[in-house]
């Protein structure tokens, strides 16, 4: 099977998979899909491309600097809710959020989208198309769940089109940073702190009694995908990584 067809079925799987297990209903089909949801980019893209693609020599320094890199992503949308008063902290009772199990789903979505998923990707494609096509998969696989309002995703459950479309377009950038900070270090791994960080951060911070922005007219200050000042931030550092000489690409 040609590299297009892999990574056709790649997104095909990634896609329907989790969505199909949900759909039919029920708090354990529910929990089953969710497992699969996380579990499927790295089993489908390990069983289409084994390995995790060829970025050059490793320079394991560069897995810490992915992880600041993201945290200033998520940092710096954040300050900017809390400077407006969208985002507040200690404002509640402290909730459950699940740091390990954010740090351990981090680690192996990056797994599977930027390890064999971003190999299968720029192979079928070439590098551009194929970081654009992939992070186009990465946000529809975010909102089949939230199309099947299960809540795990409840801020996109209830977006309006104009946050839907942001979230769109910051999965593009976000995953264009993400992968240039995997070309940077040579490893997937790169990926899995610039993911892992600021979701901990996030997850930390509402454990904590945190708030962040959920109000209608406040979606455009969410420090994650969906917000503006979130994408431009992910732009932005997406375009300053670029700029970072030592940069590699592959083709």
């Amino acid at each position: 099977m040609g590299a297009g067809p892999r990574f056709a079925l790649f997104c095909a799987i990634v896609l329907i998979a989790p969505g199909a297990v949900m759909a039919l209903g029920g708090p354990r089909m529910v929990d089953l899909g969710k497992l699969v949801l996380i579990l499927s980019p790295a089993v489908a893209g390990l069983a289409l491309n084994p390995g995790l693609g060829r970025w050059g020599a490793r320079r394991w320094g560069q897995v810490g600097v992915a992880a600041a890199v993201t945290l200033a992503v998520a940092g710096g949308a954040l300050a900017v809710a809390l400077a407006l008063g969208a985002a507040r902290l200690g404002h509640h009772a402290p909730q459950a959020a699940p740091v390990a199990a954010t740090l351990l789903t981090s680690v192996l979505e990056e797994l599977g989208w930027a390890g064999a998923g971003l190999a299968l990707a720029v192979k079928a494609l070439g590098r551009r198309w194929g970081v654009v096509v992939l992070g186009l998969v990465w946000a529809a696989w975010h909102l089949v769940p939230a199309f099947l309002r299960i809540g795990l995703f409840p801020e996109l459950e209830t977006a309006p089109p104009a946050m839907l479309a942001a979230f769109v377009a910051s999965c593009l950038a976000y995953r264009e940073l993400l992968t240039r900070l995997v070309e940077r270090a040579g490893t997937w791994l790169a990926a899995a702190a610039g993911h892992a960080a600021p979701n901990l951060l996030l997850a930390g911070l509402m454990s904590g009694g945190a708030v962040l922005p959920s109000g209608p007219g406040d979606w455009p200050l969410f420090p994650a995908p969906g917000g503006l000042v979130f994408l431009a931030f992910a732009a932005l550092a997406a375009w300053g990584v670029g700029r970072m000489r030592g940069t590699r690409r592959s083709h």
